[in-house]
């Protein structure tokens, strides 16, 4: 008897243990992950596919070869929980939805619209969308994860997206199956897409996009008398209007050229089609805004230069290159004759080949000075155009090719904020030294100054381990005094300051008085009052995910920097409220940099 109960005691614990390993190894997600507002990269080869599909098979007869283990099931789990993210990999906390209503967070999550302007934005709603969270219990419904799948393919993260995919059982749910069969195609990963097509095709008949699938499946596999039996029956379908599907076919089956002028706003699969069609895309195709397909025509071959350079500058901040990608992308741009006269001192017109013209120019250009003259000129456009980010990071390497000095001071604080927003922190310090030593020659290098003083300010409550000894307010406000006593006028922002001293830095009251006449009537709008009591009672609260969800609506798709000095000042509270402290600063940093 004592034998029995032992051996059931036995048992008992190992189906308890092999529990615990299934259910732990669910919601750590998938392992490490590559931050970036564009996402990870992982896309599978074709010759990868039997290999991952042979281990699959070989952990499957392991699982059901033990009889002991058979009755194991994960029913009770809510697929809405799981994530690719753990708190100790980058994510909220398992708890960050504590306190929240489930209809609130589905309401919220369906309204968060999609930012392309601050980096940290960006960084925020992929936390949000990736973190796995315990949420309210649901009735079965798989509500929560298809929003947040499709806001990262609305985010143009296609990896992302599909990595919260793989974790969901999607055999009967046709939407998250068209998103990860348009993922698959997007990636260029076709034995995936066409891998079970047949079979969609059949549970979901009345989706001609099944249809549309299996015939290109069917003609990359060879198929060609299938895919044309195929389209004969799907022509008779009275719901069946899409033209350019038609003709892009007939250019693969056939060899047809396609005068290119005809297709207009190509969906997802008629991009895919005539990538493998090799139809060009010509110059004067029309970009809509829609992030999912920018993020594809950047990659698309068949796209011309400076179609797929709108397409990088559209999505602002949302695609995350590595420099070397966008070298090279920028740099294949074919520069005529004519580009090499632009001016640098006319109003230069910001069109989708300026950036590109600018950026051969400075790694062409051996003097450092009108090098220096040509850089801030971009960096000028980009902050006009809201890409100061990416702009920084394709001009950073003829950056760092230039040696700060006093000569080039004029350069300096556009220099150091744009090493500073690519990580350069300790070659932005080298200009920030050169604006301090020639602040005093006049307004202009002593305002720049001012805007730099700050930011550094910053960096030191940041990261109080640097050591980096800052001047201080009053040896500003001696510098402040020789420029009054020759009646020179300064004019500063002191935004800066009121963070600061939100931040627990006692200002100099003079600094308030000096500004005072200065200062521009704020035309900055605060958002709806309600969002701003919502936000404050969640904060206050510790309700981590609906504290972000309030922050990114509130912001809708600007900067933080176009966020009123109040409002600012309530989204710097909230995010320290619950914990996120290092965001805080984040939220001034960006602001300062890009102001």
């Amino acid at each position: 008897m004592l034998r029995i109960n032992l051996n059931e005691n036995i048992q008992n614990f190992l189906l308890i243990f092999l529990f615990l390993f299934i259910t732990n190894n669910l919601f750590a997600g998938l392992g490490n992950t590559t931050w970036g507002a564009g996402g990870i990269k992982r896309d599978i080869e074709v010759n990868e596919i039997e290999v991952i599909e042979e281990e699959n098979k070989k952990q499957s007869v392991t699982i059901e070869s033990d009889d002991k283990f058979k009755s194991i099931e994960l029913k009770n789990i809510d697929v809405n929980t799981v994530g690719t993210l753990t708190k100790d990999e980058g994510g909220l906390g398992y708890d960050m939805w504590s306190g929240s209503k489930r209809n609130v967070i589905k309401d919220y999550l369906e309204n968060l619209p999609i930012n392309r302007e601050s980096n940290l934005a960006i960084e925020l709603i992929k936390k949000l969308l990736l973190s796995n969270a315990k949420v309210p219990k649901s009735n079965g419904e798989i509500d929560l994860i298809l929003i947040r799948i499709n806001k990262l393919i609305e985010l143009g993260d296609f990896d992302n997206a599909k990595s919260l995919i793989d974790l969901v059982n999607k055999k009967d749910n046709e939407e998250i199956l068209i998103k990860q069969t348009e993922i698959n195609l997007s990636l260029n990963n076709f034995d995936l897409a066409c891998l079970n097509i047949e079979e969609q095709r059949k549970s979901f008949k009345q989706n001609l996009f099944w249809r549309k699938v299996e015939i290109f499946c069917q003609i990359l596999n060879g198929k060609t008398n299938k895919a044309n039996l195929s389209l004969s029956l799907l022509k008779e379908e009275k719901n069946f209007n899409d033209e350019n599907f038609l003709k892009i076919i007939d250019s693969l089956i056939y060899k047809d050229e396609i005068n290119d002028e005809s297709l207009v706003n190509l969906n997802l699969l008629n991009l895919v089609m005539t990538r493998v069609a090799n139809i060009n895309i010509k110059e004067s195709y029309v970009l809509n805004d829609d992030p999912l397909l920018l993020t594809m025509i950047y990659r698309m071959p068949n796209a011309p230069i400076k179609l797929r350079i709108e397409a990088i500058e559209k999505s602002k901040k949302l695609l995350n290159l590595p420099i070397e990608t966008i070298e090279e992308i920028y740099n294949s741009y074919d520069l005529k004759e004519k580009d090499k006269n632009i001016s640098l001192d006319d109003n230069i017109l910001l069109g989708s080949d300026t950036q590109s013209i600018l950026f051969q120019m400075a790694i062409a250009e051996d003097d450092e000075e009108k090098k220096a003259k040509i850089i801030q000129k971009s960096l000028e456009l980009a902050s006009i155009n809201g890409n100061f980010t990416l702009i920084s990071k394709l001009n950073l390497n003829s950056l760092l090719e230039i040696k700060p000095s006093k000569n080039l001071s004029w350069f300096a604080s556009y220099a150091a904020k744009s090493l500073l927003i690519s990580n350069n922190k300790k070659e932005a310090m080298k200009w920030y030294e050169v604006l301090k030593k020639e602040k005093d020659k006049n307004t202009e290098l002593f305002n720049n100054f001012i805007e730099l003083w700050v930011i550094v300010e910053f960096l030191n409550l940041k990261n109080k381990e640097s050591g980096y000894k800052n001047i201080s307010q009053n040896e500003i406000l001696k510098s402040i005094d020789k420029f009054d006593s020759q009646n020179k006028k300064l004019v500063f922002d002191t935004l800066g300051f009121y963070i600061l001293e939100n931040f627990g830095v006692k200002i100099n009251p003079q600094f308030w008085l000096i500004n005072l006449d200065n200062q521009e009537i704020e035309s900055k709008q605060l958002p709806n009052s309600s969002l701003i009591s919502l936000l404050k009672n969640a904060s206050e609260n510790k309700k981590v995910g609906e504290t972000i969800l309030l922050i990114l609506m509130s912001l809708d798709n600007k900067n933080f920097n176009q966020l009123h000095p109040f409002f600012l000042q309530i989204v710097i509270s909230s995010l320290n409220q619950i914990g996120l402290q290092e965001k805080a600063f984040d939220v001034v940093i960006e602001t300062l940099i890009e102001r």
